[in-house]
């Protein structure tokens, strides 16, 4: 059970095991905006101090920080919280509450529709869907032309998001929490299996100090917000929403 001794940053004790353990709990946590590592040397200086103000102020919420972390203290019982809960992504399967949300997002259609335009079909056109936002090929048209039942369009569903629990299962390889991996199989469902593998999303991820042409991880996440090479309002509050399920556990319909 991790645990300090003594106060650690801004007019601290300092104890350079504290000190340590404080920069490693820190570097274990995602804060929006920091992306570069501590160096765990056990010693306290402004960027250690400043860590611990930034991780108080986004995580903590406290509105005044003080840049330093007691041993019973808000700020310490939140970095042991949350680095408990984060576990290898491989381990973990889409949670109700994400699979609620899409299914709320894309909306139940027992019968084929365009798309494009919201409209019932009787032909197959590029933009044929059914179930929860299933696309049809043409050579799938024929088993779809009559509609399907409710029970069939979940079973669809899952179907379709096993391939991208599966691309974020196969491709993250640090420890994430169940919201976090939630947000990012959402991400993937929208972007795509080869997007996300590509994405500066994923190298933050797994190395936040990656050199990537953003500022942050939450700029890189933000980035995917152009339909057809134009700024898409649909997609900015989408990635907005995910970026909540991310980093608060916030889960709410754009």
């Amino acid at each position: 059970m991790d645990k300090i001794i003594a106060s650690v940053g801004n007019n601290g004790k300092n104890q350079a095991a504290d000190v340590a353990l404080i920069q490693k709990l820190l570097n274990d946590n995602k804060i929006t905006g920091e992306i570069t590592p501590l160096k765990i040397d056990g010693k306290v200086g402004d960027k250690t101090i400043k860590r611990i103000e930034a991780f108080q102020k986004r995580i903590v919420f406290m509105p005044l920080p003080d840049g330093r972390v007691e041993p019973n203290g808000k700020t310490f019982k939140k970095l042991t919280a949350i680095r408990s809960t984060a576990k290898a992504a491989n381990i973990y399967n889409l949670s109700k509450k994400a699979v609620d949300l899409l299914q709320a997002i894309e909306t139940l259609a027992t019968k084929p529709y365009d798309d494009q335009t919201s409209l019932d079909i009787t032909e197959w056109v590029k933009g044929a869907t059914i179930g929860y936002g299933h696309l049809i090929s043409k050579t799938d048209w024929p088993k779809y032309k009559d509609g399907l039942t409710a029970v069939d369009a979940l079973n669809l569903f899952n179907e379709d998001l096993a391939p991208f629990v599966n691309t974020v299962k196969s491709n993250v390889k640090t420890n994430i929490t169940q919201n976090e991996f939630d947000a990012l199989v959402i991400l993937t469902f929208n972007i795509g299996e080869k997007g996300f593998g590509e994405s500066s999303v994923l190298k933050l991820i797994n190395n936040p100090s990656a050199k990537t042409t953003y500022a942050s991880l939450e700029a890189a996440w933000k980035a995917w917000n152009k339909s057809d090479g134009r700024i898409n309002n649909g997609l900015i509050n989408r990635r907005k929403a995910e970026w909540n399920i991310y980093t608060k556990g916030i889960y709410q319909r754009w």
